[in-house]
């Protein structure tokens, strides 16, 4: 159909109602009359009988000049329909009026891309989406183009949720920090799941754990402040909830150290919670999360105090060779020649009738020592039954046994040793010296293990704990993550040391 063709379609069809002023504005209600252009490529539109402008048409032309010149406008129309489709499925049952911003009834010098109002309130929800582009984005101007924007929402009453772009996410996945430049930082929220993060944050670092985190995020903060900034991955419908501790500022910039990162689909992030006061934009529980973020902390100071340790010994260790190469006779050059550190010297090199003196001496030794013996074994026995010999050799059974029996108890002790001092992910919710909560499990498996079978259910084996006056300085839920890995490991060390299998049931 050409445009004169469907000119005359509409005129024919509804000119007659443009005269009568049956058409009004949706905004002001004042008539409009229909106007169909000729031009090739214009729109066709409506405009106000009396010809003035009401609060919808400036605010279009300033949500278009404002999206035109900051934001990318086909990406940005792409997630607005998709955000829109989402919101009437999800908000249905709520009654509440979807539209677009421009069509707020008041002028207004910042347009949300969408607004909520929800029935028998005065209560307005502002939603955007923001895709702006690296250019816009760094630049200062954007920053206070966002700060102003968010600044009329909240003069105007709106509940303001911002959404950006997955394209803005940046931090490390290995350190979890990450940074949000001014412009980002004016579109963080605060909410419910915040101030739980604050008050887990507040009662569970403290002390050394406090100071381990301070000192590897570089935060200078004197108390927990918690954000969340939500992104959003338009393609796939997905958003990430970012919740993080702003640790330091800078003057383009802030770093923050990542709590966690939740990926739920955007028709959850979208949805009302149960009191109807707030999107959800989390999962279910994320006291999960929280526990997650714990264990790992503890487990990063743990291996860095490792690396500390194995630091200090490798440097004792090379102290005590150069202690040694400093005193080291060597006899080729003479009784009283030592070698310094700093002196190169050639390698010691045994004449053929030296080596050969060895190789006829290991050779006697090895034809002097009975098969059933070890070389250790015989050794010990040379050192403890000497005269004795002929006795030993018409004897080497009862003999056996008994070396058996002064040996053993030294690798049980050195069993007992590995137990209590390795150490084991979580060793500081656990109060006191390790050694002795270690003993007393150890106890406590000796009174209920059955055979090779052990049953293990935490909560009994907490509480035997505490009866017996181990204290925790966490709840019971994460203290079962060490007690948990002590039990696995002494079951492990037990298949590597005595080849002895156990079976091992833990039950939470």
């Amino acid at each position: 159909m050409s445009r004169s063709e469907t000119i005359g379609l509409f005129n024919k069809s509804y000119r007659a109602f443009s005269r009568k002023s049956a058409f009004t504005c949706l905004s002001c209600q004042k008539p409009v009359i229909m106007n169909l252009t000729k031009e090739e490529g214009r729109p066709f539109y409506f405009r106000h009988q009396d010809g003035t402008e009401c609060a919808y048409s400036e605010n279009k032309n300033t949500y278009d000049k404002h999206v035109s010149n900051l934001e990318d406008n086909t990406k940005k129309e792409i997630g607005l329909t998709i955000f829109r489709e989402i919101l009437e499925g999800e908000l249905r049952p709520y009654n509440v009026e979807i539209e677009r911003g421009f069509r707020y009834k008041k002028k207004l010098s910042f347009i949300p891309d969408i607004i909520i109002k929800f029935p028998n309130s005065d209560e307005q929800w502002a939603i955007d989406y923001f895709t702006a582009g690296n250019q816009n984005l760094t630049s200062d101007s954007y920053a206070r183009h966002l700060a102003n924007r968010m600044k009329t929402y909240n003069d105007e009453g709106f509940k303001c949720f911002s959404f950006v772009d997955i394209s803005w996410l940046s931090c490390r996945e290995e350190t979890k920090i990450g940074n949000l430049l001014h412009a980002e930082m004016n579109i963080t929220s605060k909410n419910e799941e915040n101030r739980e993060w604050d008050a887990f944050l507040k009662q569970r670092l403290q002390g050394d754990l406090l100071e381990f985190f301070l000192k590897t995020t570089k935060a200078d903060m004197e108390t927990f402040d918690s954000k969340s900034i939500a992104y959003v991955d338009i393609a796939n419908r997905l958003c990430t909830i970012f919740r993080f501790i702003p640790t330091s500022y800078q003057d383009r910039n802030m770093t923050f150290y990542r709590l966690t990162s939740i990926d739920i689909p955007l028709s959850r992030a979208l949805t009302l919670n149960s009191k109807q006061n707030h999107f959800l934009l989390s999962r279910e529980n994320e006291e999960e999360q929280r526990v997650a973020f714990m264990k790992d902390l503890i487990q990063r100071k743990q291996k860095v105090e490792q690396e500390q340790v194995q630091r200090e010994q490798r440097r004792m260790d090379q102290e005590r060779e150069r202690a040694r190469n400093a005193n080291r006779v060597y006899p080729r050059y003479g009784k009283n020649t030592k070698v310094f550190e700093g002196i190169t010297v050639n390698t010691v090199v045994k004449s053929d009738n030296e080596i050969l003196r060895e190789m006829s001496e290991r050779a006697r030794k090895a034809a002097e020592r009975p098969v059933e013996y070890s070389e250790a074994e015989w050794e010990f026995v040379k050192k403890n039954e000497k005269g004795h010999l002929t006795l030993l050799k018409q004897n080497t059974s009862k003999l056996k046994n008994q070396l058996k029996e002064q040996i053993e108890p030294n690798k049980k002790e050195r069993i007992l040793e590995i137990l209590v001092s390795k150490p084991v992910s979580g060793d500081l919710y656990i109060n006191g010296d390790q050694e002795i909560w270690r003993r007393l499990v150890l106890k406590w498996i000796k009174e209920n293990q059955v055979e090779n079978s052990i049953n293990v259910q935490l909560p009994k084996l907490i509480e035997y704990m505490k009866n017996a006056g181990i204290t925790f300085n966490q709840n019971d839920k994460i203290v079962k993550f060490p007690i948990k890995e002590f039990l696995e490991f002494y079951q492990k060390t037990l298949l590597t040391e005595l080849k002895k299998k156990t079976q091992l049931r833990i039950k939470e």
